[in-house]
């Protein structure tokens, strides 16, 4: 049967600083890379799933990332397909993030670390599109 759904059926999962990118200083090496990379998963038709800040610590991190992990487990259930997008160093709260995905057995998450270049860019734009096509071919179309 096929789907005729309009949605892409594929979501990100972003760093809070990815989200907030438009607010990095004018000049941070980030701040357009960021901008650039946002436009390229709204033009891909990406949902967003946003991670807590990185330099939150656990406990009050704990929360989203739970609230996230539910989320993230019912789009799945659904033939979602996921991209957890990652910038820097990881944050404290990673350790807890991985060890729910494993506990929960949230299957099926991608992972992309984002390079602040053209062709870290270039790379983002393909993988996206790879995603976009598995997830139309898993849908009939």
């Amino acid at each position: 049967m096929r789907n005729n759904d309009p949605r892409s059926r594929c979501m990100a999962i972003l760093p809070d600083m990815f989200v907030n990118g438009h607010l990095l200083a004018q000049g941070d090496p980030w701040r357009e890379p960021l901008l650039r990379a946002f436009a390229l998963l709204e033009n891909a038709g990406f949902g967003m799933v946003q991670l807590p800040p990185d330099d939150l610590s656990l406990e009050p991190a704990r929360t989203s990332l739970d609230f996230a992990l539910d989320q993230i487990a019912d789009y799945l259930k659904h033939g979602y397909r996921f991209l957890l997008v990652e910038l820097g160093p990881p944050p404290v709260w990673r350790p807890y993030l991985d060890a729910e995905i494993r506990r929960r057995a949230v299957a099926g998450i991608e992972g992309f670390r984002l390079q602040p270049d053209e062709a870290g860019l270039q790379a983002f734009e393909e993988r996206l599109a790879a995603i976009r096509q598995a997830a139309r071919v898993a849908a009939g179309g």
